[in-house]
């Protein structure tokens, strides 16, 4: 009998402590709900999906918002999202667009909108209607959009419909699949964009005539106006806006019943766990690193290079918190405006590129989290040019280039001199950075002292994040230091951010480059019968910035985050390097 009682007990002991084993890991967390709260670098200004302006709105929006189809966070292929399967594509051989290609689509029957009216190609046609319109801040989409040249919806079937293209422009598909769909009912009440065939918009002669009509005006007014920018998110994807405190946080809920979770056992994209997901904006990095520890953030984003090594050797954080470094989809750069008189001779961008160490601004100021570069493109395209030597510090060969443009002092206060337009201009530039980032503080400092050594004076201007987007985007700037530049898993196309065509206030070629060679590379990229003629086009164009320096090419990063444990997370290349819907309550 005693035996038997001793077994029991020491039966009894072991059931309890593999219990109490098994349900550690969700006891011992400050939190243990489904809610996701997310350190953002920066604050969010706009949801509105036409709008944003950087990868911080772009991820939050994206709670809400849906594409024909994405790019699976894993394989990085384009798949479904919105629509049934991968679309029909066929050639057309007569008629108005013959050398173009169609696309046709068909919408999930289970898709509707947040007020239960279902999404259809009408809402797709709308939502292209509306980027094309001439009076839309939106020209930094269109180098990607351009081939597209109509939308026929099959009255039989409103979910049905199919997109023309021009050409046969080599990223036709992803261009057309991965667009941000709008509900028209909800963005154009008024319906003043049905007056206006989406084949007007999509030609430019035709546009031009039509930039006068009113409606066109009146509709951008209103799109762009705070109601669709943060009071109405209104779209079709799992989350729905919550609440929305400027500077503290932006909150999204799990919509009850939401139409995509019944499919998600088959469409990967439409699955999401979170019951909520809160956006906490911690612009200094040493509080973000303080609310890590203190287990306030769940997720933190773009960790400080250094502060994340500390963190991987620190044993509290790594009990609490997986640490992740997933190669990124960006390129790092020194924006220089070559339309500036100081900056408009090549040789003067290219003595500014030989002040700095890039092996020393990697390993010491980024602390080896990024592979150089030498171009825009990412060093594991198998287009990426390896000929081309890094440029190497040498403030000697700065100093001769900078003699060769003109550049001498000629009063002997250290600064190097030159008349322009009949007046004596010393080389200062000014540079405008995040003080907020530790990286922008220390490599703007590192230029400024090594510029110096060459006799040219750098000024660092402190701006937000968001104030200094805004002065690149109007061009008011002369130099921006340690900017990120997003790419995607499909072939580049360097349209939009260095062709002249994109040289405007809604474009993305902040550097203002541009010439009839480089801009005939480009479309003769865009154009190209094959992958390897694109391929050696490819190299030819590098070779071409590489001569002209635009930009400061620095490096491609490695991603820094931070995930809490109890969620398991889908770690992906793509922005933000974690897909914050698939983050799942460990079991």
């Amino acid at each position: 009998m005693r035996k038997f009682q001793i077994f029991t007990a020491l039966a009894l002991l072991a059931f309890v402590l593999l219990f109490s084993c098994k349900s550690e890991p969700t006891t011992h967390w400050k939190h243990n709900d489904n809610t996701v709260r997310v350190g953002l670098p920066a604050g969010i200004k706009t949801l509105n999906p036409y709008l944003y302006r950087t990868s911080y709105e772009s991820t939050a929006l994206n709670m809400a918002y849906q594409y024909l189809m994405g790019f699976d966070p894993k394989t990085l292929e384009l798949v479904p999202q919105l629509v049934k399967s991968a679309p029909l594509i066929q050639d057309i051989t007569e008629g108005k667009y013959t050398g173009g290609q169609t696309f046709t689509y068909e919408i999930l029957d289970e898709a509707v909108w947040d007020d239960g009216k279902p999404v259809t190609g009408y809402d797709y046609l709308f939502s292209l209607k509306a980027v094309f319109n001439p009076k839309m801040p939106t020209q930094r989409f269109l180098p990607y959009l351009e081939s597209l040249a109509d939308v026929q919806v099959d009255a039989a079937n409103p979910k049905k419909f199919t997109v023309f293209t021009k050409d046969k422009y080599f990223l036709a598909e992803p261009a057309a699949s991965n667009w941000v769909v709008l509900p028209e009912h909800i963005f154009d009440p008024q319906g003043l964009m049905k007056g206006f065939e989406l084949s007007d918009l999509t030609n430019p002669e035709k546009a031009a005539t039509l930039a006068g009509d009113p409606r066109l005006q009146q509709f951008a007014d209103a799109f762009t106006s705070p109601k669709f920018s943060r009071e109405v998110v209104a779209a079709s994807g799992p989350y729905a806006l919550a609440e929305w405190v400027d500077g503290q946080r932006v909150v999204f809920t799990k919509k009850k019943n939401w139409w995509g979770d019944k499919l998600a056992g088959r469409q990967k994209l439409l699955a999401a766990y979170p019951d909520t997901i809160v956006f906490v904006p911690i612009a200094d990095q040493t509080a973000a690193e303080t609310e890590l520890k203190n287990e306030n953030i769940d997720v933190l984003l773009e960790l400080d290079p250094k502060q994340f090594k500390d963190l991987q050797s620190n044993e509290l954080v790594n009990g609490i918190f997986n640490l992740y470094t997933p190669p990124r989809f960006v390129f790092f750069y020194i924006a220089l405006n070559t339309k500036n008189p100081k900056l408009a001779d090549k040789r003067v961008r290219r003595a500014l590129a030989h002040t700095l160490d890039m092996d020393m601004v990697i390993n010491d100021l980024y602390d080896g989290f990024g592979e150089r570069l030498t171009g825009p493109f990412l060093p594991d395209k198998k287009y990426y040019n390896k000929a081309l030597a890094p440029i190497e510090m040498n403030i000697e060969k700065a100093r001769q280039l900078l003699t060769d443009a003109g550049w001498t002092d000629t009063n002997g206060n250290g600064i190097v001199d030159k008349t322009i337009d009949g007046k004596l201009v010393e080389l200062k530039i000014q540079c405008i950075y995040n003080p907020a980032s530790s990286f922008q503080q220390n490599l703007t400092e590192l230029l400024k002292n090594n510029a110096q050594k060459a006799g040219v004076e750098i000024e660092r201007v402190q701006m937000e994040t968001n104030v200094l987007r805004e002065h690149m985007g109007n061009r008011d700037y002369e130099m921006s230091a340690g900017l990120g530049a997003g790419a995607t898993p499909v072939p580049d196309d360097p349209k939009q951010f260095f062709h002249t065509d994109s040289d405007n206030p809604g474009g993305s070629n902040y550097s203002r480059f541009g010439n009839a060679e480089s801009d005939a590379l480009i479309e003769a990229i865009r154009n190209a019968p094959d992958e390897a003629a694109r391929n050696g086009l490819y190299l030819k164009f590098q070779e071409v910035l590489y001569d002209e320096q635009p930009l400061i090419f620095l490096f491609a990063p490695k991603d820094r985050i931070a995930v809490h444990k109890r969620f398991e997370a889908t770690i992906t290349r793509n922005s933000p390097g974690v897909s914050l819907e698939l983050l799942k309550l460990v079991k």
